[in-house]
Parts: C-alpha cells; structure tokens; sequence
C-alpha cells in the first residue's frame, strides 16, 4: 500500500476544499497539504451563478486571472416572478463590478485544482476517501485507489454527506426542510436570455439560466413528498408541470431540447452541529446547506475555505487553537443569518399560503434547534 504523510488531509476537491487548500499554502507554507478528489472533474456538474462580489474573493486566492482565461458566461442579474405575476429584474448593473458569471462548473473546479497544485498541494484525481481511523498523532485516510493518507489534520469537504466530519466530531446533521431540486439540460445553442430567471408557483419554484457550453439548466424546487405525488422524477411528468406552472421559464426555452431526464439534487437548508472539533472541521457544503435562492453557494463555500484554512493553519503552524472555537462561531452565525434571511424572502410570496410548500415556508423556524 502506497502511504503518504501530510499535516492537512482535504476530502473533496469542490470550490470550498480548493479554496482551503490554496489558503493553507499561501497562510501557512510550512505545512504540507494534500487534496483528495473522488473525481477527474470530467462529469456534468450543475452549474451555479458566481455573483459580481465573489470576484474579489477570486482576487484574494490569486485565481482572477486563471478564471478570466476560461470560458464562463456573463451574468447581468436575476429576473423574479415572485409575490406577483409580474417579474422584477434585479441587475448587477449597479454593483461595483457590474457582472456576474453562469458558470461552468467542471472548468472552474479543475481550474481550482490545478491552482492549488501549482501552490504546491498534493492534488489526488479520482481519490475517494473510503474510510478514516484515528491513529496516536491524527487519522489515516483509506482512499478507493489503494493508497492511505496519514495527517494531523482533515477537513471534510465532500458535500452534504458530511460523513467525515460525523465520524470524527460525533456530531449531526440537524436538516430544517425537505427541499430537492429536479434538473434537467437543454441545449440551447443562442443561449436564450443571459439572465438567471426564477418564477414561483404552488408547489414550490422554477429556476433557469444559461451555461457556458451552449446549454441551459431548468430545476423544479420543491420537497421531496410533494414531488413523490407529482411524479417529478418521469420526464413528461416534469414537462407536463413545467408547461402548467411556469410561462417565463417556457419562453426562455425557446427553441432548446431536453438532454435526458430529471436529475434530483438535494437543497436542504441543513448544517452540523458542530463545524470543528480539536483535529478536523468541515467546510463548504459538509458544515452547512444553504437554499439554491439564496444564491449564496459558490461565495460561501469559497469564503469558508478561506476561513477553515486561517483556523487550521494557525492551530497547527503556531499552536493557536482559538481560530478553531471562531470557525465554528462562524459557522453558526452565518447559517442563523441566512435561516433569517430565508424567512423574508419566502414571506415576500403569499399567493398561495394553503399550499404545503408554501405554509411550511411561511412557519416559524426556531433556530435554537441547534446546538452550537
């Protein structure tokens, strides 16, 4: 068996894992880093829209001119038929930096990859992290290729799962709706309109926006047992609801055709009890969910990445632990801001408040539920 050694282990290459491990280098140098990605980056990822802001944070890993060179598809703002028939535009036209980015999401996670190998990160392509045990100065890390990874340190950036971050913290998952995305492709070769369009109805919302590649993506938002009785896993059940329910959406599917049929995403609004304990933390989706209409995704798993590198890199390179007991601060004011958040805009469509989706929205949510 093939067995290396690090101080920082990172399972899962997304953007919030990357963003750690570039941190880590450039915070910390001294310490040595490995990425493991179960991935080659190849396979369809669903795309997300990286807000005018989130460019500075693409300035501060050192990645802006990397990303400029890619093929991303400029973002002018949000259309939103919500609380009304109406749709309201929201453009970047008044931000500073006045364009966002639909973006490719495979191209831009390689991209981070590679970057955080320049950095000198140990990058492994298509390495899954099978199991994790503790040993007498850290955890040891099984991978699906054979190898192990031994290291003081892991942070869990696999996703929602969090399995990692479970098994090391003993700690929970606590999950406050039941949301799910169901998601198909077109291909639209003109791109349709550049912006991202939202529109409401009964049971839950549609979303859509162009992709870099010539294609567009469409999600039905709701939860998961009201989509059980709509069937929205059969595509012409899906299609059938879509033609019914969202008049906005059709027309920017102009001339697009389906690729295959409904993919379902979970969009739990979650997060764990607990971010970080004395010898791991998680980051990005594994330490929190958020709802795809926050439209806080990509900036918070890169953000947190930043902020998860800061709290490890000062525990193990100068012995401070006190950025570990901030990271998990951290993480709970920022998931109880956004739950507020949420609230209001939700409370913002009142069309149809005997819906189930709807009233479960518009109820009151206790965000003492969770321990800190």
């Amino acid at each position: 068996m093939v067995r290396e050694r690090v101080d920082v282990a990172i399972a899962g290459g997304g953007p919030a894992g990357c963003a750690a491990a570039i941190t880590l280098r450039a915070h910390a140098p001294g310490l040595s880093v490995a990425l493991m990605e179960a991935s080659d980056y190849a396979g369809p990822r669903v795309g997300e829209t990286l807000p005018p802001p989130a460019t500075e944070i693409l300035e501060h890993l050192g990645v802006a001119e990397a990303f400029a060179g890619q093929c991303h598809h400029p973002a002018y703002g949000t259309a939103a038929a919500w609380g009304s028939e109406r749709a309201h535009e929201n453009d970047f036209v008044f931000h500073v930096r006045q364009v966002g980015w639909h973006l490719d999401r495979g191209a831009f996670d390689a991209m981070l990859a590679d970057r955080a190998e320049a950095a000198g990160v140990r990058v492994l392509r298509g390495a899954r992290v099978a199991e994790a045990a503790r040993t007498e100065d850290g955890w040891r890390l099984s991978l699906s290729t054979g190898a192990a990874v031994d290291a003081r340190f892991v942070m869990d950036a696999t996703g929602a799962g969090a399995a990692l971050a479970r098994r090391a913290g003993g700690v929970r998952s606590v999950a406050f709706d039941r949301l799910a995305g169901f998601v198909r492709f077109f291909r639209q070769p003109d791109g349709g309109t550049p912006h991202t369009l939202v529109e409401a109805f009964e049971d839950g919302w549609w979303y859509t926006a162009p992709l870099p590649d010539g294609r567009r993506v469409v999600a039905c938002m709701t939860d998961t047992d009201i989509a059980r009785g709509m069937r929205l896993h059969r595509g012409t059940a899906w299609r059938a609801l879509l033609r019914r329910s969202a008049p906005r959406v059709m027309e920017a599917l102009d001339g697009a055709a389906a690729e295959g049929e409904p993919l379902v995403r979970a969009a739990r609004s979650r997060r764990l009890t607990a971010a970080a304990g004395e010898d791991w933390l998680a980051v990005g989706d594994a330490a929190s969910t958020f709802d795809p209409l926050s439209s806080q995704g990509m900036t918070k798993a890169l953000r947190g990445g930043i902020f998860a590198a800061y709290a490890a890199g000062d525990l193990l390179a100068r012995g401070d632990d006190a950025g570990i007991a901030r990271y998990r601060d951290f993480i709970r004011r920022e998931f109880d801001g956004y739950l507020a958040s949420r609230a209001r805009y939700y409370a913002d469509e009142q069309r149809w408040p005997a819906h189930e989706f709807w009233r479960r929205r518009h109820a009151p949510v206790r965000t003492s539920a969770i321990a800190a």
